[in-house]
């Protein structure tokens, strides 16, 4: 396994742990609601950071996703004068929809080598941008529940990141994802 999909899967890991982690401790989420989300994205802006220079292969994906990622992360500052629930919500959006501009462009590659891989990953994709609006309308609505909102949000995004880079490692051999 080259040093590209370990950074990968290792930022999946910490994705999922870090979901966790707001799990066991709700009560910090609901105290300080965009003190945690900022705090996550600037952890996954870095993590993206450091995916595009320690390995190899120099993704343009890896460098947009911290762009999207800082640039969430970023919003805060300038918006945290303004009601908690109402920022969260539209940064989330925000994010999700560069997010997802980001992968349709790295689906050009994939959809000319492996088609049933492409079909996996936008169903990924697909998946978690549902999610991802959903967990904004309810952070909207129900500021109360946002500890376990974000704990679905950050869980969810490394479980299906997990399954999508495992299987583009996977369908490295021909015999795997059969077209």
């Amino acid at each position: 396994m080259n040093r590209y999909y370990l950074a990968q899967l290792v930022i999946d890991f910490v994705l999922i742990l870090l979901g966790f982690i707001i799990f066991m401790f709700p009560n910090v989420a609901s105290l300080s609601a965009n003190m945690v989300f900022y705090t996550m994205m600037s952890i996954y802006a870095g993590l993206k950071l450091c995916e595009y220079f320690f390995s190899e292969k120099k993704s343009k994906e890896s460098f947009y996703l911290f762009v999207a990622s800082a640039t969430s992360a970023f919003s805060g500052f300038f918006l945290r004068d303004y009601p908690s629930n109402g920022v969260l919500s539209v940064t989330l959006v925000v994010w999700v929809l560069m997010i997802s501009i980001i992968k349709i462009m790295s689906f050009e590659t994939i959809y000319k080598k492996k088609t049933n891989l492409f079909i996996i990953k936008l169903t990924s994709m697909s998946i978690l941008i549902l999610i991802v609006l959903m967990v904004s309308v309810n952070i909207y609505y129900r500021m109360s529940t946002i500890g376990y909102m974000l704990t679905l949000m950050y869980m969810s995004y490394g479980v299906l990141e997990l399954i999508s880079d495992g299987l583009d490692y996977l369908s490295m051999d021909t015999k795997f994802l059969k077209e």
